[in-house]
C-alpha cells in the first residue's frame, strides 16, 4: 500500500505541474510557458507509461476487492 501512496503522490505531482504551466501559458500566451507545459505533459506521460503494469495490476485489484465485497454482503 505505501508503494501506491508514493505513486500517488507521484503522479499528483506531475499533474500539478503540467495543470499549472497550462493556466500560466493561458494566462501570459508566454511561449517559454508553453513549452514548460509540453515538457510537463511530456514528463506526465513518460510516468503513466512506465508504471502501465503497476496502475493496471491495481485497477484490477480494486475491480476483485470490490467483488468480492459484494459476495460477502
Amino acid at each position: 500500500m505505501e508503494d501506491y501512496k508514493g505513486m500517488l503522490a507521484e503522479l499528483a505531482e506531475l499533474a500539478t505541474e503540467e495543470q499549472a504551466m497550462f493556466t500560466i501559458y493561458g494566462i501570459t500566451k508566454s511561449d517559454e510557458a508553453f513549452d514548460r507545459f509540453l515538457d510537463a505533459r511530456e514528463r506526465l506521460s513518460k510516468w503513466i507509461v512506465g508504471h502501465a503494469a503497476v496502475i493496471d495490476e491495481a485497477i484490477t485489484e480494486r475491480k476483485y476487492n470490490r467483488m468480492l465485497n459484494e459476495e460477502v454482503r
